[in-house]
């Protein structure tokens, strides 16, 4: 071959692989920067989801402070734990029911005291428990 073909096909050679090395640099550049850029717009619309979940608890608040604020609650809360009451107002207190057991259920745990396998006996037995 011509020594300037061989030249000319050096350069041509050369200058596709640098031209190759330019190009994936140049690519790599472009993935890690579009990479970087997609990371941060997912921590913006985070932080904006919070900022709005915020405003709305502010939001939230200031109407409770209002709401405090206003006779109808100091009103509301005076009678509730004050027990007060507007004038020419009747209460009527009822009384409180008592949680302990009625007589009748005593009687019963009273009844199957016995053991349990004295209960099986008398259950396979057919002897009835006087309840």
């Amino acid at each position: 071959m011509n020594p300037r073909i061989k030249k000319f096909l050096r350069r041509i050679h050369f200058g596709m692989v640098l031209g190759i090395l330019v190009v994936g640099y140049i690519s790599f550049y472009l993935v890690e920067t579009v990479s970087y850029n997609y990371t941060l717009k997912r921590q913006i619309d985070t932080l904006q989801d919070q900022l709005t979940d915020l405003q709305t608890q502010k939001q939230t608040l200031e109407y409770k402070i209002q709401y405090y604020q206003t006779d109808d609650y100091k009103e509301k809360q005076a009678r509730a734990k004050l027990g007060l009451q507007a004038s020419g107002e009747e209460v009527i207190i009822l009384p409180h029911t008592d949680a302990a057991p009625k007589p009748e259920e005593n009687a019963k745990q009273s009844v199957s005291k016995k053991s349990n396998f004295q209960q099986w006996i008398d259950f396979l037995l057919g002897r009835q428990n006087s309840l």
